[in-house]
C-alpha cells in the first residue's frame, strides 16, 4: 500500500502507472501524512479509532479486510477498536530486522486475542518496509526469512501472511519466493494473500498468483502526490469496475478470490502542490462531506476522495463481482453515522442494525 515515509523533506517516489521517477520536495509539496498529523510541538497525533460500541459488524459471507498499522497498535491508537467490524486484519510493520522476524509490538497480543474472540483472522503483512529488496535472492536467504517469519506467525498466533510487495520488489525472485513461502504457510494450515495493482500486472507471473488464497486489488492511487499535473479522482467507481474486470477476465482469477480495495483517504490538488488527508480529517473540516466525493477547499485546492455513496456503490459491486472489500486504512475512518466502515457493513449485510 502506498504510505509515505516519515521524517524526511525530500521523497523519491516511483509511479508505476507512469513509469517515471519524480523528486518531490516538502517546500513545494506539503503533505499531511496519511493517518497522522503533528501538533505545534511536533508530537504525532493519531486520528482516533472508530467507536468501540458500534452496532455494525462484518457479514459472515463477505470478506471485509482492513489494514491496521503496527505503529498504531504500538502507540495505543488502535486500542479499543472493535475487531468484530472486519473479518480479516492485515498488520504491516516498519523498522523491522528485515530477516522475517516480526517485532514484539506493544498491545499486539491483546488485539489478536480480541480478534480471535470475534472470529476475525489476523495476518502479518510483509511489505516493502519489512524486507530488503534482494534479501530473498538466494535459497539460503529465502530459507532464513521464511523460517523466521513462520516462527513469528506461531509465536504471536497470526492466522496467516499477507504479501504487499510492490514496484521493483516484485522481481525475478518473487515467484520462487512465493512458491516456498506458500508451501510453508499451507503446511501450518494458515492463509496467504497478496496485494496487487492493475498497473503492476506485468510484474506478476501467472504461476505466482496461484499461490495465494485471495488477492487484494488496490483500486486507488490512479493519481496523487507523485503527479500534481494530473489532478482528478484517484479512486473513481469506474476504476473499480475496470480493475475487477481485468483481474477476472484478463488474468483469469476467480471473482471469489478477489477483494476490491477502497481508500479511506483523499488527495487535494492545487497547482504544483498535492496534500493528503484522511477521511476523518475531511469529515472534521467539511460538514456534509460524507455525501460527496469532491470538495473545493477555501484555499482553492480541489479535494478528491470516496464518500459514503461511492463506498456503498463499490461494496455492492464487490458483492456482485468479487468476494469482499479491502480497506486502506482503518484508522483513517470516523465514528458514528459518517463511518465508511459502517457503510460497508450495512451494505454487505442489511441485517446489521
Amino acid at each position: 500500500m502506498k504510505h509515505l515515509p516519515k521524517g524526511i523533506s525530500g521523497i523519491l517516489i516511483f509511479n508505476p502507472m507512469k513509469t517515471i521517477y519524480k523528486i518531490i520536495f516538502a517546500f513545494s509539496l506539503p503533505l499531511l501524512w496519511i493517518g497522522c498529523k503533528k501538533d505545534d510541538n511536533g508530537k504525532r497525533i493519531i486520528i482516533p479509532p472508530p467507536d468501540t460500541d458500534t452496532i455494525y459488524k462484518a457479514p459472515a459471507n463477505f470478506r471485509v479486510v482492513g489494514y491496521l498499522l503496527g505503529d498504531d497498535i504500538a502507540s495505543g491508537a488502535a486500542n479499543g477498536f472493535n475487531t468484530a467490524r472486519v473479518n480479516y486484519l492485515n498488520i504491516p510493520f516498519s523498522d523491522t530486522a528485515g530477516d522475517g522476524t516480526v517485532p514484539n509490538t506493544k498491545n499486539m497480543a491483546t488485539l489478536i486475542a480480541s480478534a480471535h474472540n470475534n472470529n476475525t483472522k489476523v495476518l502479518v503483512s510483509v511489505g516493502n518496509d519489512f524486507i530488503a529488496k534482494d534479501f530473498y535472492a538466494t535459497e539460503n536467504a529465502r530459507n532464513k526469512f521464511i523460517s523466521n517469519l513462520i516462527a513469528s506467525v506461531d509465536k504471536y498466533q497470526f492466522d496467516g501472511i499477507d504479501v504487499d510487495l510492490e514496484g521493483d520488489y516484485i522481481n525475478k525472485n518473487y515467484e520462487v519466493f512465493m512458491q516456498e513461502l506458500s508451501a510453508a504457510v499451507k503446511l501450518k494450515g494458515k492463509v496467504i494473500t497478496a496485494a496487487v495493482a492493475t498497473w503492476e500486472t506485468d510484474y506478476f507471473t501467472d504461476k505466482s498468483l496461484t499461490y495465494f488464497d485471495y488477492l487484494n486489488v488496490m483500486s486507488y492511487d490512479n493519481t496523487g502526490p507523485w503527479d500534481p499535473s494530473d489532478p482528478g479522482p484517484h479512486s473513481p467507481y469506474s476504476m473499480a469496475v475496470n480493475d475487477l474486470d481485468f483481474w477476472t477476465n484478463t488474468r483469469g482469477i476467480a471473482k471469489e478470490k478477489l477483494n476490491l480495495g477502497v481508500p479511506f483517504y483523499g488527495y487535494a490538488f492545487k497547482g504544483p502542490s498535492v496534500s493528503t488527508l484522511t477521511y476523518a480529517q475531511i469529515i472534521a473540516r467539511f460538514s456534509g462531506s460524507q455525501n460527496t466525493d469532491r470538495l473545493t477547499e477555501p484555499s482553492g485546492s480541489v479535494l478528491y476522495y470516496n464518500g459514503i455513496p461511492t463506498i456503498k456503490k463499490k461494496t455492492t459491486l464487490a458483492m456482485q463481482n468479487a468476494g469482499g472489500v479491502m480497506i486502506w486504512e482503518l484508522m483513517y475512518d470516523t465514528n458514528g453515522k459518517t463511518s465508511l466502515l459502517s457503510a460497508i457493513d450495512q451494505t454487505a449485510n442489511p441485517g446489521n442494525k
